[in-house]
């Protein structure tokens, strides 16, 4: 198997694996409460905000001349479903490892705490721009603003919870880098999270 296919079947199963969780965690916890409605929003919510975070910082650390791959990790994506029957959802099934390349005569592109902390931001960044896109599609389509509620949800909590400045998440390198920067987002997600 090569290394993009190997990547492409871990993004996905990761993307499964959250889905489910949060499946779950929006049912209370209870998986008798568990509706094929419920599944079938939390697939395309939360696999669109997982993949599309995680694309984010291959993204922007392949533009700035890394070698980038995902890879998931088991014992994250266990946890993410045992957490959801708990309500909530431990969201981290994995991450894009980010390598130096070396070009023709041997010289590597070190990672620098400023594009560490640029990439490790992308991805929050990518939820927070696509839970912005669900509010203006539930105002343009009320008929469905439960779904598109959802789907701010789950991109606000991603990008929240990927926030945290604790290793190994995002916010723990954003930090490091600009504790203002790290400060304002985190406090835009709190208040977008918790209050609006």
């Amino acid at each position: 198997m090569n290394i993009e296919s190997k990547e492409i079947k871990e993004i996905a199963l990761s993307a499964l694996a959250l889905a489910i969780a949060f499946s779950i965690a929006f049912a209370g916890g209870n998986v008798q409460k568990l509706t094929i409605n419920i599944f079938a929003i939390s697939i395309i919510t939360v696999s669109t905000g997982f993949v599309l975070h995680e694309m984010g910082h291959r993204f922007i650390a392949r533009r700035f001349g890394y070698y980038a791959e995902y890879r998931m990790w088991i014992n994250g994506l266990f946890l993410a479903i045992a957490s959801s029957f708990l309500g909530i959802v431990f969201a981290a099934p994995g991450a894009v490892f980010i390598h130096q390349r070396a070009d023709l005569w041997g010289n590597k592109t070190h990672v620098t705490k400023g594009r560490e902390g640029l990439i490790s931001l992308s991805g929050p960044a990518v939820n927070i721009i696509i839970a912005v896109v669900f509010v203006l599609l539930g105002f343009l389509m009320p008929a469905y603003k439960n779904i598109f509620s959802f789907g701010y949800t789950i991109n606000v909590w991603l990008a929240l919870f990927n926030m945290v400045p604790l290793p190994p998440l995002d916010g723990s390198k954003v930090l490091a880098w600009n504790a203002k920067i790290w400060a304002s987002v985190f406090g835009l997600l709190v208040v977008s999270y918790f209050f609006l």
